[in-house]
């Protein structure tokens, strides 16, 4: 766990910017979502050019819309210090909120630019899974989005430290302070107990996803085919990572909110495939 990478010290004025891993993942992420869906751009016919301007756009309504998420999901954490909610540098985004507000930046941007709406989204939806990667292991070195306890004997099981700031008053790991709070670690303790890397497993599911949409994308036969494929295996593995974490409470059926949005995500992504399809075929026929 690393919350800040480095600080860049302003000559003459005694005064350092701290540069902290989660929002330095996130750039980093953004970057590369940009450079692999500029060079797919180019492959289907779409100027590189606006792929960058539209992802100015989108990331900023991107934040804000996985921001606005996680806030109302833990609203309780910041009802009584509003100014938190702009401490986006600590981490705290929650992914379908971003999706949803980037698909619409998207789609107001094309429609502004007369772009093909589905093939640009296609393109980005392409690159996207790479970017997560970044933004997940962000969240490994910011300590957010922990993983239940599990076996110490777990071979790749981690723990978080217990953080103090400058009163040697108690401050995170996030980790640590849930434990704590639930009386599974005293202040006496340096880490938290043994827990699911929970933003690595999430990483490596979307490694595999991009590797599949990769290997999927010559197949494709309708535009918006590689979007749907995306929004149903990155249901799927999410479903199955919320499992493993511990930061997200169960609110309906025994699930969390990111659990009951992937069921409907996952639904919505393969019925409209398999319409697409079934036209297709028909209209051939």
């Amino acid at each position: 766990m690393i919350r800040t990478l480095f600080v860049i010290p302003i000559p003459f004025t005694g005064v350092s910017i701290p540069i902290y891993a989660y929002g330095f993942m996130l750039m980093v992420g953004f970057l590369v979502v940009i450079f692999v869906a500029r060079i797919k751009a180019k492959s289907e016919g779409i100027n590189p050019e606006d792929i960058s301007n539209m992802g100015i756009y989108t990331i900023f309504v991107g934040i804000l819309g996985g921001r606005t998420f996680y806030v109302i999901q833990n609203f309780d954490s910041y009802k009584h210090n509003i100014l938190d909610i702009f401490k986006i540098y600590e981490g705290g985004l929650v992914f379908y909120g971003g999706l949803l507000a980037s698909i619409a930046a998207i789609i107001v941007y094309t429609k502004i630019r007369k772009l093909p709406v589905l093939k640009t989204i296609d393109v980005i939806a392409y690159a996207f899974a790479l970017g997560i990667i970044f933004g997940r292991i962000g969240c490994l070195l910011n300590g957010c989005c922990w993983g239940d306890v599990c076996s110490p004997h777990l071979p790749w099981a981690v723990t978080f430290p217990k953080l103090v700031d400058a009163n040697s008053m108690i401050n995170g790991s996030p980790a640590f302070l849930h434990h704590l709070g639930l009386g599974l670690v005293s202040v006496s303790d340096s880490h938290s107990l043994p827990i699911h890397p929970t933003q690595i497993y999430s990483a490596l599911g979307n490694l595999s996803i991009f590797f599949i949409i990769n290997a999927f994308f010559k197949h494709r036969r309708r535009e918006g085919e590689i979007t749907l494929m995306f929004c149903a295996l990155y249901s799927v593995m999410r479903f199955i990572v919320e499992i493993f974490r511990d930061d997200n409470p169960a609110l309906f059926d025994g699930m969390t909110i990111s659990q009951n949005a992937s069921v409907l995500v996952f639904v919505a992504s393969v019925t409209l495939f398999v319409i697409g399809r079934v036209k297709l075929k028909r209209a051939v026929s």
